[in-house]
C-alpha cells in the first residue's frame, strides 16, 4: 500500500533543481513575473518597470538565458520571454502575480 502512494508523488528532477537555483534571487522572481504578465520585454522596459539599473538587469537576464527565458532580436533590440513553463508556475505558486 505505501508503494503506491510513493508511485504517485510527482518526483523533482534535477531540472527543476537547476531552475529553482537560477530562480533563487528576488529580483529574477521579479522579472520572471513581469515577463509572465507581459509576455516579452526589453532591457530598457524591464529596467523602467522594476526600477533598478539597467546593469542589473541584465546580469539578472544573462543568469537566466537558457534554462529560464530565451531572447529575440527585433531591429536592435533584444526581446525576453520566459521559454519553460515551470518558472512561470513557480512565480504563480509563490504570490508574485499582481
Amino acid at each position: 500500500m505505501a508503494m503506491a502512494s510513493e508511485m504517485n508523488k510527482t518526483l523533482i528532477t534535477e531540472e527543476d533543481v537547476d531552475i529553482l537555483k537560477v530562480m533563487a534571487h528576488p529580483v529574477r522572481l521579479q522579472i520572471v513575473n513581469e515577463l509572465k504578465s507581459r509576455k516579452t520585454c526589453n532591457v530598457s522596459q524591464l529596467t523602467e518597470i522594476l526600477d533598478i539599473p539597467q546593469s542589473t538587469v541584465s546580469q539578472h537576464l544573462s543568469k537566466m538565458k537558457g534554462k529560464v527565458l530565451r531572447s529575440e532580436r527585433k531591429g536592435l533590440e533584444m526581446y525576453y520571454y520566459i521559454n519553460n513553463t515551470k518558472a512561470s508556475e513557480i512565480v504563480g505558486i509563490l504570490g508574485c502575480v499582481n
